[in-house]
């Protein structure tokens, strides 16, 4: 049992309150009295350093060609050094896609040995095993996958691609579940190349053809798209991410090569920060080389950026552009939870939630370098990271990794179209 004193923890409002923490591999009691213990506790003094949830990445795309324990390894290492604690696989070019529930305990495996993170699992569907791939895809919901990803044109050559007709059947024969999904691709039907437009026109698409399950987009680069799914999120259970990326590049310059169009004539995009209408932010983290030719649609980003993109949200958008920090958590923790299914196990800093804490002390300033060779001063430093009750990540020394596969606690729920995600 460990006991943190001194501890700064965030509220709804702009306020910190001053706390103690009682935890072991979940939190057994938050208290701004002393906490009384039947055993003695060890005592950590933060010394009004800040306690943060650890983040969560909803969507990961580590798996290619390479060898998944030394890819998972790598890049979940480097997300825990940047306070990232949980992440989902939401894999574009796995050459062992996830269509049954054998390949998700294969991989969960894998995950429980090697990964230095907390894992959930995105599965895949296999149209060329019709008439049995949607029962397939209802049996990884039932066993805990994140959701369903459809992806049309599908990148990978072990995935069948889905014709808007073939998601439309899909949607019909799940419908009597609570099953969600994520789609990423564009309309190729009607453009030969991906574009922000085409990748609009196949998101317009997919909802004319859905029916009320949860739908999520991992990765909107263009306002207009933003706007248009502003418009309509309450009439359809959509929720999308920004990649931390395509902030770093409309907000610093760092410029990793990937197309943005996020610029508006009113700055109305940092006012969507502001105000709690982004749902969520990610690094869409790229662990493997792609086929040349891929469309942006299906690419990621440096796995360099991992140890830095949390820090960076809270310096820019919260110390820098006051973002409220409530906010802030809810787009990099919170709301990420919420959508895997996890909360509140994860995501929040509650009793009975996981005790995955990010120490930061907004007092010292961290410098790094971009993978475009930038250079950039962040307000703010990560001195410990915490997974289930353990120090794992801490004076740039990393412990073993001791990450497990997560599966789906709770389901979401039915909005009958009338509420947004948000």
């Amino acid at each position: 049992m460990k006991l943190f004193v001194n501890a700064m923890l965030p509220t709804t409002s702009t306020a910190l309150k001053r706390v103690n923490v009682l935890f072991d591999e979940k939190i057994v009691k938050i208290s701004a009295d002393e906490i009384p213990c039947e055993e003695t506790p060890e005592v950590i003094d933060l010394q009004g350093k800040i306690l943060l949830p650890g983040a969560i990445d909803a969507h990961t795309h580590i798996l290619g060609q390479g060898d998944p324990a030394k890819s998972i390894s790598r890049v979940t290492r480097a997300a825990l050094t940047g306070g990232w604690t949980t992440c989902a696989e939401l894999s574009y070019f796995n050459p062992r896609p996830i269509f049954s529930v054998a390949d998700m305990r294969k991989l969960s495996r894998i995950i429980d040995e090697h990964s230095f993170v907390d894992m959930a699992l995105w599965g895949n569907i296999d149209m060329d095993d019709y008439p049995y791939h949607a029962e397939a895809a209802q049996e990884l919901w039932n066993h805990g996958a994140a959701g369903i990803v459809l992806m049309t044109p599908s990148p990978n050559p072990e995935i069948p691609s889905l014709s808007f007709t073939e998601i439309m059947d899909i949607f019909v024969d799940i419908y009597v579940s609570d099953t969600g999904f994520a789609f990423q691709g564009y309309d190729y039907e009607n453009a030969r190349e991906y574009s922000f437009l085409s990748q609009s026109d196949a998101i317009k698409k997919v909802l004319r053809r859905m029916q009320e399950n949860p739908i999520h987009i991992p990765r909107i680069s263009s306002f207009a798209t933003i706007e248009f799914i502003g418009s309509i999120s309450k009439r359809s259970d959509i929720s999308f991410a920004l990649c931390i990326a395509d902030l770093m590049k409309f907000f610093y310059g760092i410029d990793l090569g990937q197309q943005i169009d996020l610029d508006d004539p009113e700055s109305q995009l940092f006012t969507l920060l502001r105000t709690n209408k982004i749902y969520m932010l990610g690094n869409n983290v790229q662990g493997e080389k792609v086929p040349e030719g891929t469309p942006q649609a299906f690419l990621g980003t440096s796995e360099k950026l991992l140890p830095y993109s949390y820090l960076w949200v809270l310096s820019e958008l919260w110390k820098k552009r006051r973002v409220p920090l409530a906010t802030v958590i809810k787009m990099t923790s919170e709301n990420a939870a919420k959508r895997l299914g996890l909360y509140p196990v994860k995501g929040c800093l509650e009793a009975g939630s996981d005790a995955d804490f990010v120490i930061y002390d907004p007092d010292k300033v961290t410098r790094f370098t971009a993978p475009d060779g930038s250079q950039h001063e962040l307000t703010g430093s990560f001195t410990q990271i915490y997974l289930k009750g353990k120090l794992a990540h801490s004076k740039g020394k990393t412990a073993a990794a001791s990450g497990s596969f997560l599966p789906r606690h709770t389901n979401p729920k039915r909005r009958h179209n009338n509420i947004t995600w948000i």
